[in-house]
């Protein structure tokens, strides 16, 4: 009898991870890119030039069975950042964190937000997976009009399409993604993005053009479409100083190269957080010692600090990204004000 009954649940769980797979594969996955071989493109995936890739699932397990978290608390009864203004003038910056990675950057009378999430949590499904601990800084009802949304990479805490459909419907705003994700918004109901290569670049306006940048990552929202998509930061230039944002990444040479290409910036924005442990994140998210790095290798008057603080993606709790940043501002002599961070909701004139 119990060898029946433990057969039956053996079955049970075999019936239960093929239906995962099957789901995973089929329902999940995005639709691959397909297009010329290039040094980040092999025909079918794409990699980091170099050789850096996210670890794989002996690295995984072993992280996931000796993990040390640090500590979040939930505080989702957080007041809201004042209502942001409706335009700024011509030549001016204003930058706006609502939380993670979305920024909203109003520059010469445009509204730009950066890979939005509002929704509770960064996963395929709302019953579970990665929790907010916090609400968005800013009400969506709040937002500005969006002339432009600005995709990273289509991970979930990236490219929540939820909230993405949200802006499209109220706003119609143009999107620039990089290769292979506008297929993935044209089949979510989001069509005519950009898609951008790295250094292929977009007229937004006048005064303001898009350039797709190298970031050093992965992409995947199933089992069956690892990497089949690219990753990338951007470039924004316009006559009154140029904005850049890394987008998703682990550090290499290639921030000085972006530096040296596209910089000096007026303002940049770095991820900081999501870097415990190092042996095993340090692949694709920088550590703050990396982003302090990044801000003098971009040649950045000013940067600001992103992807930390709403989401417990990794082992860093929520003051570590903090106090390992002011260490590493300390320890390069590098003014507080030089590198901000942001509470959510708070927006700043950037000089």
């Amino acid at each position: 009898m119990f060898l029946k009954i433990l057969g039956f649940l053996l079955a049970f769980v075999a019936v239960g991870v093929l239906m995962a797979i099957v789901v995973g594969y089929f329902f999940l996955s995005a639709p691959k890119y397909r297009g010329p071989v290039s040094d980040h493109f092999d025909g079918k995936t794409f990699v980091n030039p170099g050789g850096a890739k996210a670890s794989g699932f002996p690295e995984l397990l072993k992280w996931l069975t000796n993990r040390h978290p640090g500590t979040w608390e939930e505080t989702q009864n957080a007041t809201y950042g004042p209502k942001p203004p409706e335009r700024v003038g011509p030549g001016e910056l204003r930058v706006t964190f609502v939380n993670h990675s979305t920024f909203l950057l109003q520059l010469d009378g445009l509204n730009i937000l950066t890979d939005p999430i509002y929704e509770q949590r960064v996963s395929p499904f709302q019953f579970i997976g990665p929790k907010r601990t916090r609400p968005p800084g800013s009400r969506f009802e709040d937002l500005p009009k969006i002339d432009l949304l600005l995709l990273s990479h289509n991970h979930w805490d990236h490219l929540e399409i939820g909230t993405v459909r949200r802006i499209f419907k109220r706003d119609r705003p143009r999107v620039v993604t990089p290769l292979g994700v506008g297929q993935f918004l044209e089949k979510s109901g989001v069509p005519g993005a950009t898609d951008l290569d790295w250094e292929q670049e977009a007229k937004i306006s006048d005064s303001l053009t898009i350039t797709a940048v190298r970031a050093q990552h992965f992409s995947g929202r199933g089992i069956g479409d690892r990497d089949a998509t690219l990753w990338c930061g951007y470039v924004l230039k316009s006559p009154h100083g140029s904005v850049y944002f890394a987008g998703d990444s682990g550090y290499g040479p290639f921030f000085r190269e972006t530096g040296a290409k596209h910089g000096p910036f007026r303002l940049a924005i770095i991820p900081i957080g999501a870097y415990k442990p190092e042996w095993f994140m340090s692949p694709i998210h920088c550590s703050p010692k990396e982003a302090v790095q990044i801000h003098r290798d971009v040649r950045s008057a000013q940067s600001v600090a992103c992807h930390f603080g709403t989401f417990p993606l990794a082992d860093d709790g929520y003051e570590d990204p903090l106090t390992d940043l002011n260490a590493a501002l300390r320890a390069n002599q590098i003014p507080d004000d030089r590198f901000w961070v942001l509470k959510e909701g708070e927006g700043r004139r950037v000089k």
